[in-house]
Formats: structure tokens, C-alpha cells, sequence
């Protein structure tokens, strides 16, 4: 692979890059993007599974009340995949073309576009933090539990939504080290300030689901600084620093909008899709849609592989597009797409074999331990179809083509899984299982569409 070296303009520091010259070397440029990536995502996985554990402790209503904020902040996210999708593709692009100054500039924008998109989710969370999770169908007491942890990560998204936002022009860089190892020190931050406000050790007060959302705004609060500081030091092809590129360019920011908008609504779909998807789970009981959130944990762990290897067929896909060389865009698409199906394969298999021990590291309630482990047998069979599903979505992204992912997901999620959701699980009674079943059959559908767009090759020729 070649590793494209030149003296930065600030501070004489070298920057590289790594991209793949010819067709052998594309297996190991793809491996060292996509593993930090999903060790990165394993990290935020087990951030949210490892609060979940310590929820769990305090009762199905305190599972319910955080899984219906987590829901809500995952709508929430949507609204900056904008300014991210479009970061990473067009640092991406910038970067195989060997254009650093465009990339840097690119992430100066994104990070001002950010501050202002925070502001937005942070006055939407505090104000209607309470009604948007009554508004899934929640209990009172859920609602109350819910509603006070959403408020307090929401008041925090300046933090969040940075964290994404470099970390999107970090990944485009071909950095994903970076990112990798900011969210592993943040992990153990989280862990430690959780357990003890949650618990109230070391003489501190028992705050339970506050002080989880408390742990969590603290790891993030540091994550987004160290990020942030990253930047600034100009380390890789990208940087913050200097004075010049920081005042809004209309041209960056319609390119970011032109690329990135059709994904914010993709997110969008996907997320109130999942927000129906938790209401038709509640209507079945709390115990239903408790249970529910556990296994949405845990199938999040199965995810992982499929979404590193997509986000690095993004980048890579980017980078030689820009570097003029679609045939190796291709070879490193094929290449993700292959190694995500074995990886999620298994971890199907595992999740079938080993459902009743898994669960049983969140809850001892008899029957959450048999509906969870009859659910993961069920939404084990849609994980090949969701690695060819997310790699190829991935790769058309990478490429500029972010429309399609788009309307796949709306088909996908509107026209199959929750009409077909609610038509198993409810109408014909098949309970959790069956609303998974309506998993497999989007799944299929969305990576069938996906294939189909990539294998026509209109995306090789796509302007951004």
C-alpha cells in the first residue's frame, strides 16, 4: 500500500495517509481502518450494555425508562448524521486527492455546524424530554425515570455531537486509531462515575438512572476535549488550527448539506421507525419491551462488524474515488463485505446457541431469560443479511451516492418491518419473536436493493 507523506504547512509535522495501490494490498488497508473501527464501536456498545447491566439492578421500570431515552437520543443523532456522512466523504475524497488544506477546512466547518445543530437537540431534550418519552406509550413511573435521564444527556450535546463530528473527519483522514482509543478511556470514565453515582459509593448520594446519565456526560465531556485537542495539534491529514477556514463557506457547507441531508433522513427514518418498533413492544407490556431493549443490546454486539467494516468501505471508497482509482474503490468494497458477513455469521450463531447466558448477564427474571432467548434466536437469522446490507449502503455513501441507502431504508423499515411487526408480534399474538421475524425479512430486502445499486456502477461516476 502507498503511504502518501508531505510536510504539513503548520508546525512541520508529517502527514499520512494510507492507500491502497493495487489489488493485494487492499485486504490490509481495509483491515487497519475497519478493526479500530469496530473496537471503537464495541467500546460505545459496551459503554450502553455495561449502564444497562447496572440499570437493570434497579428494576424493569428503570430498563424501560433509559432503553426510551436511548431511543430518543438515537432520533436526536439524526439530525447531525448530516454534517457527519458528509465530513467523512468529503475529508475522504480531499485526502486520496492529496488536497490536505480543502480537508482541514472541510472539518473546520463541520465542527462549526455542529455547535450549532447541539444547541438545537439541547433546547429540544430539556423542554420536552418528559412528553417525547410519554409519547412512546411509557408508564408514569417509566416516564419520570425516562424523562430525567434524557434531560441531562441532552443538556450535554455539545459534547456528543463533537465527539462525532471529529471523529467522522478523523475516520476520513484514515485515522481511526484515534477515535478507537479516546472511546476505550472514556469506557472505563464512564464506568467508574456510573457505578458509583448510580450506587452511591464513596459517600456519594444513590442518584440510580441520574447517575447514569451522569457518567455518561462526563466520559463525553472529556472524549470530545482530547478529540478536539487532536485536531488542533494537526497531527494526520486533517487540522483545526489557524485562524483561516472558520468563517462560514457557503460552498462547504451546501457540499456537506448535498451529501449529507438524504442520510440525516435515512437516520431519521430509521430511528422513529425504531421508535414505532419500541411502541408496538410496549403495547405488549413492560416486562415485553424491557426485555426488548436487552436484546437490542445485544444484537448491537453482532452490529459492530458490519457497521466498522461499512464505515471503512466509506472511507476507503472515498479516498480512491479521489484518488482516481475506482477499481480499487470496488476490490475494497468486496473485500469489507465478505469479511462482515463470516464476522456476523458467527456472531449469529453464538447469539442462537447462547441466548439463555447472555441474557442472563442483564436479568434473573424467568421470563425475560426464556422471551429474550427465544427473540435472539429469531433475529439471529437477519445478521448476513444486515453485514452485505450495511457494507454496500457504506460503499455507495463513501462514493457520494446517498440517496439510495436512503430510499432502501425507507422501504426497508416503513414498508416491511414495522407494518410486518405489528402484523406478527400483535395481530397474530407471536409476541417478541414475532416481531423480530419482521427484522429478517427487512433485512433481506434491504440487502437484496443495496447489491442491486452497487452492482450497476453508477456510483464509480458520481461528483461530489
Amino acid at each position: 500500500m502507498r503511504r502518501d507523506s508531505v510536510a504539513a504547512s503548520r508546525g512541520g509535522r508529517e502527514r499520512s495517509t494510507v492507500i491502497p495501490t493495487d489489488q493485494k494490498s487492499v485486504a490490509s488497508a481495509v483491515k487497519t481502518l475497519a478493526w479500530p473501527i469496530i473496537v471503537e464501536n464495541l467500546f460505545q456498545t459496551a459503554l450502553g450494555t455495561t449502564n444497562m447491566i447496572m440499570v437493570s439492578r434497579l428494576g424493569a421500570d428503570a430498563v424501560a425508562g433509559v432503553g426510551s431515552a436511548n431511543q430518543i437520543m438515537l432520533v436526536l443523532q439524526a439530525g447531525f448524521a448530516a454534517i457527519t456522512t458528509g465530513t467523512t466523504v468529503l475529508v475522504a475524497r480531499a485526502v486520496g486527492g492529496g488536497d490536505y488544506d480543502s480537508a482541514s477546512r472541510v472539518a473546520k466547518q463541520s465542527v462549526t455546524l455542529g455547535v450549532v445543530v447541539s444547541l438545537g437537540i439541547a433546547l429540544a431534550g430539556v423542554l420536552g424530554a418528559d412528553q417525547a418519552v410519554t409519547a412512546l406509550g411509557a408508564t408514569p413511573e417509566v416516564t419520570a425515570l425516562g424523562g430525567a435521564y434524557l434531560r441531562i444527556v441532552t443538556a450535554a450535546a455539545l459534547v456528543m455531537v463533537q465527539m462525532f463530528v471529529i471523529g467522522a473527519a478523523l475516520r476520513g483522514a484514515g485515522d481511526t486509531q484515534t477515535p478507537m482509543k479516546v472511546t476505550g478511556v472514556i469506557n472505563l470514565i464512564n464506568v467508574a462515575v456510573s457505578y458509583v453515582l448510580i450506587f452511591g459509593k464513596f459517600g456519594f448520594p444513590a442518584l440510580g438512572v441520574v447517575g447514569s446519565a451522569y457518567g455518561a456526560t462526563v466520559a463525553r465531556t472529556i472524549g470530545a476535549v482530547v478529540l478536539l485537542a487532536v485536531l488542533i495539534r494537526g497531527h494526520g491529514p486533517v487540522s483545526v488550527r489557524g485562524r483561516g477556514g472558520w468563517r462560514p463557506d457557503r460552498s462547504i457547507t451546501a457540499r456537506l448539506w448535498h451529501l449529507g441531508f438524504p442520510t440525516m433522513v435515512e437516520q431519521l427514518l430509521l430511528r422513529f421507525g425504531a421508535l414505532l418498533y419500541g411502541v408496538i413492544a410496549i403495547s405488549l407490556g413492560t416486562q415485553v419491551y424491557a426485555t426488548q431493549r436487552i436484546t437490542f443490546q445485544i444484537v448491537s454486539l453482532s452490529l459492530m462488524p458490519g457497521l466498522g467494516f461499512a464505515t471503512a468501505a466509506t472511507t476507503m471508497v472515498g479516498q480512491c474515488l479521489g484518488a482516481k482509482r475506482p477499481d480499487l474503490a470496488q476490490r475494497s468494497s468486496g473485500y469489507a463485505a465478505r469479511i462482515a458477513l463470516i464476522w456476523m455469521s458467527a456472531m449469529g450463531v453464538s447469539m442462537a446457541l447462547l441466548g439463555r447466558y447472555i441474557m442472563a448477564l442483564f436479568t434473573d427474571d424467568p421470563g425475560m431469560l426464556l422471551l429474550g432467548a427465544q427473540a435472539l434466536v429469531v433475529i439471529a437469522l437477519a445478521q448476513p443479511f444486515q453485514a452485505i446490507g450495511h457494507v454496500l449502503a457504506g460503499s455507495l455513501r463513501g462514493a457520494g451516492d446517498t440517496r439510495f441507502p436512503m430510499l432502501a431504508t425507507f422501504t426497508g423499515i416503513w414498508l416491511i418491518r414495522l407494518p410486518l411487526g405489528y402484523l406478527f408480534g400483535v395481530i397474530l399474538g407471536w409476541g417478541l419473536p414475532g416481531i423480530y421475524v419482521a427484522n429478517i425479512l427487512d433485512a433481506a430486502g434491504r440487502a437484496t436493493v443495496n447489491y442491486w445499486r452497487y452492482r450497476s456502477g453508477r456510483w464509480r461516476n458520481i461528483t461530489v
